[in-house]
């Protein structure tokens, strides 16, 4: 039937007829075939079925596991439950029971504890730490909540009576001291009281107390270490200390010395400094040239009879020589030659007084400066560390410092070059005059004629 029903769909549909042995022999086989693929769909399956239930078991495996340690946490959890409820409510009427055997004592103990913990910042601090090292650790029982024992009150005791003793007593040891360069030196150490510390080789030491350790002073203080070195050899019995403790020590490194002022002034205190290096210069040769002119003029009046060029004084008698002139006309001659020396005598003058001026203008022009480079870091960085606006300010008056510092030699050696300035114009005037006054004209030919 099945294969009537195919050559009769093949022939309606127009295609060639095939012979009737080969069309069973090939639907035979796709039949054997699909058999042959159900079949391997059903091991598949079963395959796949088996690790199914294997996975389902183990799962049931693990929640059956899981369910077990669930249970063991929860009865754990109310057994530590139960433990701490039972220790709680233990403490407290532990707690009880010690307020009720202590007594009075429990404030006792408050004030001891309360003390301990002051004590033990101040030995945290305190110098003689370096010569007792770990002191603060035996007064641990302050942040305990038990009863001191006797010992531990004892241990109060004496660390408080070895602090007393430490503070009036000078002592010798050897101890760790962090140099200069970094390095960590035993050496021989002599602590003054609570108040200071040095090395026997002569250097003041401060204490660092969050390193527990000694270390150099980078700044010693002036004329610290001969002083120090001759207490130590015995040849002197005057020493110096810090009374605060190393504060007054360890504001030496922040006090800037004379160079480092000067150069916080910048390029306008260089210029200020220059400019009185220049003034000075400039009025100490003047100052030379009158007295070497002081000293001719002087020579020149104690030889009033033999007139010479290397004085003003004798220039401006020998400037009428001529004959033939009338006591007016040498007067006027004396005045025109007293003008001459005018301009060495008042050489340089008015160069010392203009730098005089100006270095106080420049002092004011840095001041300016330094306070607009402070306003620009307070607008970057705020007002919240004075220390900033303190030090710019400070910084900023070095130049009028300097300013007034170069101003006012200025001006002395100005107005002293000034006053010698008129007194030796004033002797020219005086003897020049004064001679011609008192000489007759022939005699004065006479004279002028003898000198030249």
């Amino acid at each position: 039937m099945i294969k009537q029903m195919v050559i009769g769909g093949l022939l309606g549909a127009g295609a060639v007829v095939v012979q009737a042995t080969e069309v069973p022999h090939n639907l035979d086989g796709l039949l054997q075939e699909v058999r042959q693929f159900s079949s391997a769909d059903e091991v598949v399956n079963r395959q796949r079925e088996q690790l199914f239930d294997a996975d389902l078991k183990q799962q049931q495996v693990l929640l059956a596991k899981s369910e077990q340690r669930l249970q063991a946490a929860a009865t754990e959890q109310e057994r530590l439950k139960n433990a701490f409820d039972a220790n709680d409510l233990k403490l407290a009427e532990m707690e009880s029971l010690i307020q009720q055997r202590a007594g009075q004592l429990g404030e006792v103990f408050g004030v001891v504890k309360e003390e301990a913990g002051e004590l033990r910042s101040v030995l945290e601090d305190s110098l003689a730490n370096a010569e007792y090292p770990g002191r603060a650790d035996t007064l641990a029982f302050t942040d305990s909540k038990r009863v001191p024992s006797l010992r531990e009150l004892e241990t109060l005791w004496y660390q408080l009576q070895l602090e007393m003793m430490a503070s009036g007593r000078i002592s010798r040891f050897n101890a760790p001291v962090v140099n200069d360069d970094g390095s960590v030196t035993e050496q021989p150490v002599v602590r003054f009281g609570l108040f200071s510390a040095a090395t026997e080789q002569g250097d003041y030491l401060s204490w660092d107390i969050q390193q527990q350790s000694l270390t150099v002073l980078p700044t010693q203080p002036d004329g610290a270490m001969p002083q120090l070195l001759a207490y130590l050899s015995g040849a002197s019995n005057e020493i110096q200390i810090d009374p605060t403790r190393g504060q007054l020590f360890r504001l030496l490194d922040r006090q800037p010395k004379l160079f480092e002022r000067v150069q916080q002034g910048g390029e306008v205190g260089y210029m200020i400094l220059a400019l009185g290096a220049l003034g000075l210069l400039v009025a100490v040769l003047q100052m030379l040239n009158m007295l070497y002119s002081e000293v001719k003029v002087r020579a020149q009046l104690n030889r009033a009879d033999r007139l010479s060029q290397d004085n003003a004084l004798g220039r401006v008698l020998l400037a009428v020589t001529k004959h033939n002139l009338t006591q007016e006309q040498r007067e006027l001659k004396v005045d025109e030659a007293i003008l001459q020396e005018l301009p060495g005598i008042e050489r340089g003058q008015s160069f010392v007084k203009l730098l005089a001026a100006v270095a106080p203008l420049l002092g004011l022009l840095g001041t300016v400066i330094g306070m607009i480079a402070t306003f620009q870091s307070i607008t970057l960085y705020g007002t919240s560390d004075p220390k900033l606006m303190a030090g710019g300010i400070s910084q900023a008056l070095i130049t009028t410092v300097l300013g007034l510092v170069v101003a006012i030699p200025l001006l002395f050696c100005h107005s002293y070059l000034a006053a010698r300035g008129r007194r030796m114009t004033q002797i020219l005037q005086e003897k020049s005059l004064g001679l011609l006054a008192d000489t007759q004209p022939a005699h004065m030919d006479e004279v002028f004629e003898r000198a030249a």
